[in-house]
Parts: structure tokens; C-alpha cells; sequence
């Protein structure tokens, strides 16, 4: 039922039941009540079907308008989200890449030997650090918690980091929604998807193992490679930006992100506090 059709029900409801009554009180009831008693039972009617029928369309009108509510809040923030975005697009983003077109003409330049790995790591941290800018954008031009089915997104990942790398990835996914909220479903498959983008970039890795539990008994995301690896205690340095990015998404919802290395394994682990 739509919204105008809720309001002309509520209008014409009381009108309709005082014109039946009153029908019926003059035409078949007169010889048996009084017109007193007729006057005092017309008020009593309509509040018996006011609360009957109205109540009902009132609960639903107000629904209504806390769904609109909802939307306009929606709308206010994926608007100011794709303001932030197309800020950071025209911004940073533009100037990232500029600079490092520009470090990398400096390559083309004689530099003395000592300076050859700072500048190779500069330009290195300045496509990092762009990479993780265009990803940011992308994220914020996304509905916030969009609540899709996680598995989706997660395979969506796989099948990339599949096809990119051609390392086939060994999977275990247990999931039944209801377990997730529609946040942590968003954060865990964006992390899965940065895990397996620092994967790609940097570990050398020939074999990948993803298993999720997401059941009423055990909730954990656990990502593993048999790349190269990295001092854990560097970890959360500066130039690892996505393991910082994936320690601030468990963050957010409120869950652990420990990094380890273990028989020649990377393992990320992600589990609720």
C-alpha cells in the first residue's frame, strides 16, 4: 500500500463509518434504540474502528516515514562520500601520479650509484601509496556496508588474484550470514581482497590458502602464503600499508588482525574480540 493511499484510508475511514452507522440507525434500528443511545454509541463506534483498522495504517504510515528517514540518511552520505572521493580523484590522487612519473624521469638522470635503491624505494612508496588512494576511492563511491552476500565478494576477489597471478588458491568457506553483521561482511571481504593485492605485490608466494568459518560457534578469516615473508617486527611499519589498512578495517568492527610467520607460512588471522 502506498504512502496516499495510507492517507486517504485514514481521511475516509471515520467518514465511511459514521455514514454506515447512521444508515443503519435510522433505517433498521430506531424502533429499538433511542435517538440518545444512538448519539452516545456514534462516537463509540468510530473510536472502535479507529482503533481497530487506523492503529494498523498509523504503525505502517509511521514505518514509512522511518524507511524515508533512513534513505535521505543514506543518500546525505553516499553524497558526501562521492564529494570526498571525487576530492581525493582531482586532488591526491592526480598529484601521486604525477609525482611518481616524475621520480621516475629522475631514474633516466646520472645519480650516483648509493642513491639508486633510495630512489627506487621512493618511487616505490609513492605507487604504493597511490594504489591505496585509487582503493580508498573506490571503497568510498560503494554503498557503506552494503549488505550483499559476502561470499560473493570474497570469490570475486579470488577469481581476480587468479587471474592476475595464476596461482590457484585453496579454499574453505563456511559461512552462514546470519552470523555477520552487514559490516563486518564488508570489511572482512575487503581485507581478503588486500591480503591477496599484498600477496601478488610483494611475497613471490606459489601457494595461497583461504579459510573462513562464519558459523554461531566460531567466526575467524585466516589468509596463508608460502611467499618470501617479512620481519614481523616491521610489520606495522610505514611502508606496509596494507597491513595497516587491514589492522584499522578490524578496527572498525571490532575484531583482531594478528600477522605471524610460521614453517615458512605468512598467516593473517582475523577474529572477533
Amino acid at each position: 500500500m502506498t504512502y496516499k493511499q495510507l492517507k486517504w484510508f485514514i481521511l475516509l475511514i471515520p467518514t465511511i463509518t459514521v455514514g454506515l452507522w447512521e444508515y443503519v440507525r435510522h433505517e433498521y434500528l430506531l424502533p429499538y434504540i433511542s435517538m440518545d443511545v444512538g448519539n452516545w454509541l456514534t462516537p463509540v463506534i468510530v473510536l472502535f474502528v479507529t482503533f481497530t483498522l487506523l492503529t494498523r495504517f498509523f504503525t505502517k504510515l509511521e514505518l514509512m516515514q522511518e524507511q524515508l528517514k533512513v534513505e535521505r540518511a543514506e543518500k546525505a552520505v553516499l553524497e558526501e562520500r562521492e564529494r570526498i572521493a571525487h576530492d581525493l580523484h582531482d586532488g591526491m590522487a592526480q598529484s601521486l601520479f604525477l609525482l611518481s612519473i616524475k621520480v621516475k624521469q629522475l631514474e633516466k638522470l646520472q645519480i650516483a650509484e648509493k642513491d639508486q635503491p633510495k630512489l627506487e624505494a621512493l618511487h616505490k612508496n609513492i605507487v604504493d601509496i597511490h594504489h591505496y588512494v585509487r582503493t580508498g576511492i573506490e571503497n568510498l563511491r560503494q554503498p557503506p556496508h552494503k549488505d550483499l552476500p559476502a561470499l560473493d565478494s570474497f570469490h570475486t576477489h579470488i577469481r581476480k588474484f587468479e587471474n592476475e597471478t595464476d596461482i590457484h588458491v585453496t579454499k574453505s568457506i563456511t559461512m552462514d550470514e546470519k552470523h555477520l553483521t552487514a559490516g563486518e561482511k564488508f570489511e572482512l571481504a575487503a581485507c581478503v581482497g588486500e591480503a591477496l593485492v599484498n600477496i601478488r605485490k610483494h611475497a613471490q608466494a606459489t601457494k595461497v590458502i583461504i579459510h573462513m568459518e562464519g558459523t554461531e560457534r566460531e567466526r575467524y578469516l585466516v589468509v596463508k602464503d608460502n611467499g618470501v615473508g617479512f620481519d614481523q617486527r616491521d610489520a606495522f611499519e610505514e611502508d606496509h600499508y596494507g597491513l595497516k589498512m587491514m589492522a584499522e578495517r578490524c578496527k572498525r568492527i571490532n575484531w583482531l588482525f594478528n600477522v605471524k610467520r610460521e614453517n615458512n607460512w605468512t598467516i593473517l588471522k582475523f577474529s572477533p574480540k
